[in-house]
């Protein structure tokens, strides 16, 4: 029988020699042939991975003092809090489910926030750093589009913090971030993209990093600039809260930015650790474990023992494994691990008199000669356009590129390249949408940048008031063409779904119509909530409009990304928070149904 002492720190585990293998698979066991036995971290999940892999094993008094102390102090309260959305108590500003919401932080220590899009969880974790005591220094990672939103709030419910947005040339950058370093109420605010700049990087699995000489590097040629150990900016700030907002943005452990969020989240004066999405995974279970660690390493010690353990693998179409879902057989293990620190609220539940969403498709027509081309893509790789020059789809990726440039415009050949060009079906339908629409504002989004610019030139010869928010923009520039757009100054606000699909707040709007959708279901779902959050309840409803070319792959497109909703829905549990509140799940299922019949090929 196995028998678990908690030793300097340190769980120990003494085995028998035929369960050698069943200890293995815990993520984070290490064997000491010292002591002849197995040691893990003394964490909630450590404990709760032991009690599943050997239901009669023992414990220590001290271990089992420690994990009574990890139930009583934040497991319980945490469980219990996580489900709830009202309060007796006085909630001031906030919605009632907000300041449960704050509560539970308070609680849960370093956590992961995946309320939906447009429920105020910027709000939340402002509010919870106003009433710690020991918040500050503090850094904030997000989008560069919402930077200065975070100032913004920061000011109105966190005041006495003082905001430092890091932007400028690299320069400007180094002069914000070493005044920030002197200021002990320092609140730090700087893009995702950025972090990898400022900060080293965190090591992960066999990857090495670029040493320089003085940090025990052998290459002369890397410099200090280009060292990847040297600590900088970021690491000489002690940090007290380190904030990742769109967390789903760090999913990918081999990036360079996830590494740097990581170092500076782990750094020796953090204490709380905040990850905040609505959509915490893009494509399956594997990627939680990239914001699990950085919650806390120590109970998200090692990706291959999680993915091994908590996710369901099967052949792929090319021969490798893949995910497929949440493991069924580790299921409520895995759920024991992750709801401590994971709280989602659904805005049907908290926030009921917000519009109902009403789903729209508009087909559009090829012309004879787009249609040709792309069918010609489709079937050799190869077509040749109007102006005579040959275009080649060197392999399939490229090719899928192509078929949806081709589905909403007709394509030509420049000095920089293939750009798309008029006629465009898609463009078409927006004009038709505009004089339909009669002067009532509203926003379209499409995958690539020149459909949107294509779209923009379009408005501007027919004198319509637009604003374009693309990738290219400073901060300030976009930030006013949002605020001219709430304003009512625009009448259409055009954005590609990576520049404007994450962060902005669109309510001025009653209708999105998605010009093109992108192959990220993440990228789709933070799009539509752009439109459909606090602030949308002056509508009676919310449309989202998809503008799909008959005969394409558009019209399967989105029964295509069913398989990663099932993914996500397996790590949120929507459906069955729904009905726990004794609420409809028709939505879902209507939805659930229409994608079923896209992928048939049925959608009307």
């Amino acid at each position: 029988m196995p028998h678990a002492e908690l030793v300097d720190d340190r769980i120990v585990v003494q085995t028998q020699w035929n369960e050698k293998e069943q200890i293995k698979r815990i993520p984070g066991a290490r064997w000491n042939s010292t002591t002849k036995s197995w040691t893990l971290s003394p964490s909630w999940a450590s404990c709760v991975q032991l009690r599943y892999m050997f239901p009669t094993i023992t414990y220590g008094d001290e271990l089992r003092a420690l994990i009574v102390a990890h139930r009583r102090d934040r497991v319980e309260p945490s469980l219990l809090l996580r489900e709830l959305s009202e309060t007796d108590r006085d909630v001031g500003r906030l919605y009632p489910f907000q300041r449960v919401g704050v509560d539970w932080l308070h609680v849960a220590g370093s956590a992961l926030l995946a309320d939906e899009m447009g429920t105020g969880k910027t709000i939340q974790v402002l509010t919870l750093l106003n009433e710690l005591e020991d918040a500050l220094p503090a850094l904030v990672i997000c989008p560069n589009s919402t930077k200065f939103n975070w100032r913004d709030e920061a000011w109105k419910w966190f005041p006495w913090a003082r905001s430092y947005v890091v932007n400028g040339s690299a320069a400007e950058r180094a002069k914000i971030l070493k005044e920030a370093a002197q200021d002990d109420a320092a609140l730090v605010i700087i893009n995702i993209e950025a972090v990898r700049g400022h900060s080293r990087l965190a090591p992960f699995g066999s990857i090495r990093l670029a040493a320089c000489p003085d940090c025990g590097g052998q290459d002369p040629r890397v410099t200090a600039a280009r060292c990847e150990v040297h600590p900088r900016q970021l690491n000489d700030i002690a940090f007290r809260t380190v904030v990742v907002d769109e967390a789903h943005r760090i999913k990918d452990p081999h990036a360079k930015q996830t590494r740097a969020c990581w170092a500076v989240g782990h750094g020796k004066t953090v204490t709380r650790r905040l990850a905040l999405t609505g959509t915490p995974i893009a494509n399956d279970p594997s990627e939680l474990w990239s914001i699990g660690h950085f919650i806390d390493p120590i109970e998200y010690p090692r990706k291959s023992a999680f993915v091994d353990r908590y996710c369901l693998l099967a052949w792929g179409t090319y021969g490798g494994l893949e995910v497929k879902g949440v493991n069924p057989e580790h299921k409520d293990e895995f759920y024991q691990i992750l709801d401590p620190r994971f709280r989602r609220m659904l805005k049907k539940i908290v926030l009921p008199q917000l519009p109902p969403k009403v789903r729209t498709t508009r087909h559009v027509e090829l012309t004879p000669k787009q249609f040709k081309a792309y069918r010609e893509i489709e079937e050799s790789l190869v077509t040749r356009l109007e102006d005579g020059t040959l275009m080649v789809a060197k392999d399939d990726l490229v090719a899928q590129i192509r078929l949806l440039q081709f589905s909403s415009a007709s394509m030509q050949s420049t000095p920089e390249g293939f750009r798309m060009c008029d006629p465009s079906p898609k463009v078409d339908a927006l004009v038709e949408i505009v004089e339909e629409r009669a002067g009532r504002p509203f926003v379209a989004a499409a995958e690539h940048r020149q459909l949107v610019e294509l779209a923009a030139a379009r408005l501007e010869k027919l004198h319509v008031h637009h604003g374009l928010i693309t990738g290219g923009q400073s901060t300030y520039e976009r930030n006013a063409i949002l605020n001219s757009f709430q304003s009512g100054q625009l009448l259409v606000l055009l954005f590609t779904l990576k520049a404007g699909g994450t962060g902005l707040t669109m309510t001025a709007a009653d209708l999105i119509v998605f010009m093109q959708r992108s192959w990220s279901m993440v990228d789709n779902v933070q799009a539509e909530d752009r439109v459909h959050r606090i602030g949308s309840e002056v509508h009676e409803s919310i449309q989202v409009m998809d503008l799909v070319a008959r005969g394409t792959v558009e019209e399967t497109q989105v029964g295509r990304l069913w398989e990663k909703a099932m993914r996500l829905e397996e790590i949120t549990r929507d459906r069955a928070r729904l009905a726990a509140a004794g609420l409809s799940t028709h939505e879902l299922d209507d939805e659930e149904q229409r994608i079923m019949d896209s992928n048939l090929g049925d959608v009307k």
